[in-house]
Formats: structure tokens, sequence, C-alpha cells
């Protein structure tokens, strides 16, 4: 049920500000109403749901100021598992990636993007070594996943996403820290503005404390 529940929030088919009826999801999937509940409690504890008494249970709106919070914490978080790890990672998986990378074309889907973007970070949190570095970074992502598709929705921003983490890949290779997290910060960075842009357009996002 959590796992329903999730993948139908983070790939937007439960868009924000979905209500989350208890007893329409249980007949749903033929089940009780036991666990709707007990998965929507773990998802409110990651951000993704709120539940306001007298109204129910929805999936989390996102605004400007959830936008800007989670990608400053994802630059500081992801940058240290990027010092940590750019020594340790599997040169076999970061060649792999970068071939995938490379084959990607205007045609393909946007979940093609999205797996390679989605690996690339993962290898580099996941090669850190710091358990509870990657336990935030997991916590936190569900709300980053559900960001990271809306800016995919963009055709332009998922071809210049596919060229910043070729360059990434690159200076991985060299074994450049450096340019590594430099390159890594201003993707993060371009991806939130992404991000803005289409939940503005989309007209998910409160734009207060927008302040680019």
């Amino acid at each position: 049920m959590y796992e329903y529940l999730y993948d139908e929030i983070v790939s937007g088919h439960l868009p924000p500000g979905s209500a989350l009826s208890e007893l329409d999801i249980s007949k749903k999937l033929h089940t009780s109403r036991t666990p709707v509940r007990e998965a929507t409690m773990a998802l409110e504890g990651l951000g993704m749901v709120r539940r306001y008494p007298g109204r129910g249970c929805f999936v989390a709106e996102i605004t400007a100021q959830d936008i800007n919070e989670i990608f400053s914490l994802r630059i500081l978080l992801e940058v240290a598992a990027l010092r940590a790890s750019y020594h340790l990672i599997d040169p076999r998986s970061l060649a792999l990636l970068e071939q995938d990378l490379l084959a990607l074309t205007p045609e393909d889907r946007p979940d093609a993007y999205y797996d390679t973007d989605r690996r690339l970070h993962e290898l580099i949190i996941s090669s850190c070594g710091n358990m509870r570095l990657m336990l935030i970074l997991r916590t936190l992502n569900g709300q980053i996943e559900q960001l990271r598709r809306i800016s995919a929705k963009q055709p332009l921003r998922l071809r210049a996403s596919r060229q910043e983490h070729l360059d990434l890949v690159a200076a991985l290779k060299s074994q450049d820290l450096e340019r590594s997290c430099q390159l890594l910060d201003a993707h993060i960075r371009n991806v939130q503005a992404s991000t803005l842009s289409a939940c503005m357009q989309m007209g998910l996002a409160d734009m207060r404390g927008h302040t680019d």
C-alpha cells in the first residue's frame, strides 16, 4: 500500500492537492482502510501528505518555499556525498552510465532521461560510505523525485540535464573533485530553477518566497 501511494504521488498520477480518501482507495485496491491509513501516516512523515482536521488527507501542495528548502538541502548533502564518494565510485558503473547518456536522443521518452538522472545521483550517494548521510538523503528522496519529475516534463530541460550529467561523468572519470562538485552544484541549481518555472506554469507552486 505504501509503495502504491508513494509511486502514485511521485509519478504525478496523484498530483499535489489530491484528496486521499481511505474509503475510496481501500475499495479500489480491495483492502481494508487500516493499511491505507498506515501508508498515509508514513507518507505524512516524509512531508508528501498532509492531514487537515475536519477536511481529510491530501497530497501535499508544493510551494516555492518547499522547493527552495528541498534544493538547498539537496545541494549541501549531495555535494558532501560526492566529496566522500568520488574516489570510490565504480568505474564500470560510471562507464555504463556514460554510454546510456550518450545513447539518449530527442525521440526518447522522458522516463529514459529520468532513469539515467536517478542512476547517476544514486551512484554518487550509494558510494559515499556515510550511512547517516545516505539515510537523510533517502528520507528526502520522495520529495526530490517528485520535483525531479516535474522538472523533467520540460523537453529543453531534459536535453540540458543530459549534457550536465555527461560533463559531471567526465569530471568524475578524470578524478577532478573540485570541478565535479562545481558541476553538481550548478546542475542542482538549474533543476531548482526549472522546477520553480514548471510549477508556476502548471499552477502548482505558491510563488511567494520565490526570490530568483
